[in-house]
């Protein structure tokens, strides 16, 4: 047999086996932003997991996924919509709902979801969604509920059971939260289902029905949050959470909304409780107002500028400028009197989970409580716990400060490679740039006086806590000079950490100072 025909028949026996690349494509890269990935969610948590459920409902939905939208609000839950490989919409806190409306009226042949967090749609948005059931708008909404606002720092929220403890009610809830069912059936969801992310192929098969069943249908999953409602309630792990549903839980489709209320230790009864037939908001529309159609309506909006009523220019506003403060306005102080104090700025940043916002607020009750001497401290952070950018910026005077924003920090202090490269333009002339010298790789062009210390490294490795490098980054704050003294600093961290890890960052917070200080002390004999 010829070479030829012996690679035709290899050719033929080859036929049908999958390649490599598709071997180890996974089942839902279709629709996943891999780009993305991996995801800032944090380990444990289980909007991955209604994640999943909900794209194999949608691939087995058979809906033509160029008319499906997913809408989502602010939270946790709120990135979901940048991860799918849909037409996505963020929108502002609490307003997913109305916006998924809009995109439905607009555009009546699209699948419009909703997927959201219980703060985001039942808080915030609460009135948005009682509304909308009540209208019984053609809109699919996923709630995945964590008793918590995960987002800001585990704080009570519209579905934390009654005396469950949150950052902001450390003894125990006071108060009844809603029972999400009984709220989307008295409103008027014409489908209603709850389950937990362990129950993943019913949640699946929930939010497939979901999809397909014309009107507001409302399916909540419940979801561990154990960075931050677990740890408040001894479940620390998403491990522990998972042991809590498997004991809990219990399936009852008989159940009447109003007996699904879920408590503290009590039962968590998951199923289906409403699946009824009602008119939606679109069809009795066209029922009543056959001759007007609110897409077309809606369009008239995008005309272009030529076909707009001539004549009209709007008033151009005047320009204002915001840092403009008279000596009127801040009363003895004047701004000269102001800027001829010396005052120092400061920038931490990094990524979420890092306790860059912490690490700010105890450097600002440092130069206030301990120094005595002026300090404002703001904040800037994305939709989540951990995973996003975030930022602390500090402002240290002898003098009254009348702004309170770093706009020249004489010290950066960057734990992640993002959060150098959008900062460290803004280090003033002669500042000082600490960094962690294993997630930040500094541009040497800049001419910049650059400081590197491992604090990720040195709380891993040395320490045995990845959480206190944040404290090990504030020990070289104060080797460097940072405008803080050294004894403010430390004391301040002592009383701001939980109690019983005093010790462990006082040990973190000395090492990191030791560190610095050698390393500035060998640039020097250099």
């Amino acid at each position: 047999m010829s070479e030829e025909a012996q690679g035709m028949g290899m050719v033929d026996e080859l036929a049908g086996v999958p390649t490599v690349e598709e071997i180890e494509r996974h089942p839902m890269d279709d629709l996943l932003r891999g780009e993305r990935l991996p995801h800032i969610w944090c380990q444990g948590c289980g909007i991955g997991t209604a994640v999943s459920c909900f794209i194999s409902a949608l691939m087995r939905s058979g809906l033509d996924l160029d008319k499906v939208a997913v809408v989502s609000g602010i939270g946790c839950t709120g990135r979901v919509a940048g991860y799918i490989r849909l037409d996505s919409f963020h929108t502002t806190h609490g307003r997913a709902i109305p916006f998924a409306t809009g995109l439905k009226l607009a555009n009546p042949e699209m699948k419009v979801v909703v997927f959201s967090g219980d703060g985001d749609l039942i808080a915030i948005g609460g009135n948005h969604f009682i509304h909308a059931a009540r209208r019984n708008m053609d809109l699919t909404v996923i709630c995945v509920n964590n008793f918590n606002y995960g987002m800001t720092g585990g704080q009570m929220g519209p579905t934390t059971p009654t005396e469950a403890r949150t950052s902001t009610s450390r003894r125990g809830n006071l108060e009844h939260p809603f029972n999400v069912p009984y709220l989307a059936a008295a409103a008027g969801a014409t489908y209603v289902a709850r389950w937990t992310v362990l129950h993943a192929r019913r949640l699946e098969r929930s939010i497939y029905k979901a999809l397909l069943k014309p009107g507001f249908t409302v399916v909540e999953a419940i979801s561990p949050c154990p960075t931050l409602y677990g740890r408040w309630n001894r479940k620390k792990y998403g491990t522990d959470m998972f042991e809590y549903y498997h004991q809990q839980a219990v399936i009852r489709h008989d159940a009447q909304p109003w007996e699904v209320d879920i408590g503290l230790a009590g039962e968590i009864v998951c199923g289906e409780f409403v699946d009824v037939e009602r008119p939606t908001f679109q069809q009795m529309y066209e029922r009543l107002h056959p001759d007007v159609r609110p897409a077309e309506d809606l369009g008239l909006l995008h005309r272009p500028p030529t076909e707009l009523d001539a004549g009209f220019e709007p008033a151009p506003l005047p320009p204002i400028d915001v840092r403009e403060v008279t000596p009127a306005q801040v009363g003895t102080v004047s701004t000269a009197q102001v800027s001829e104090a010396e005052h120092v700025e400061m920038r931490l940043c990094g990524f979420g989970g890092q306790g860059i916002v912490l690490a700010g607020l105890i450097a600002g009750k440092a130069v206030a409580l301990h120094d005595h001497r002026e300090a404002t401290f703001t904040q800037s952070y994305g939709p989540e716990s951990r995973g996003g950018a975030c930022s602390a910026a500090i402002v240290v005077s002898d003098e009254a400060i009348l702004y309170p924003y770093v706009t020249r920090p004489n010290l950066i202090a960057a734990m992640y490679q993002e959060a150098y490269t959008t900062y460290h333009g803004q280090l003033a002339e002669g500042g000082v740039l600490l960094i962690d010298e294993d997630l930040v790789q500094p541009d040497p062009e800049t001419g910049q006086r650059v400081v590197p210390v491992p604090a990720t490294r040195i709380a891993e490795q040395e320490l045995g806590r990845a959480q206190v490098a944040n404290v090990v980054m504030l020990g070289a704050i104060a080797a460097v000079g940072g405008g803080i003294s050294t004894e403010a600093l430390r004391q301040s961290v002592l009383e701001s950490v939980p109690k019983g890890t005093e010790e462990l960052n006082a040990r973190a917070f000395d090492r990191g100072y030791e560190y610095a200080q050698g390393v500035m002390a060998s640039s020097i004999a250099e």
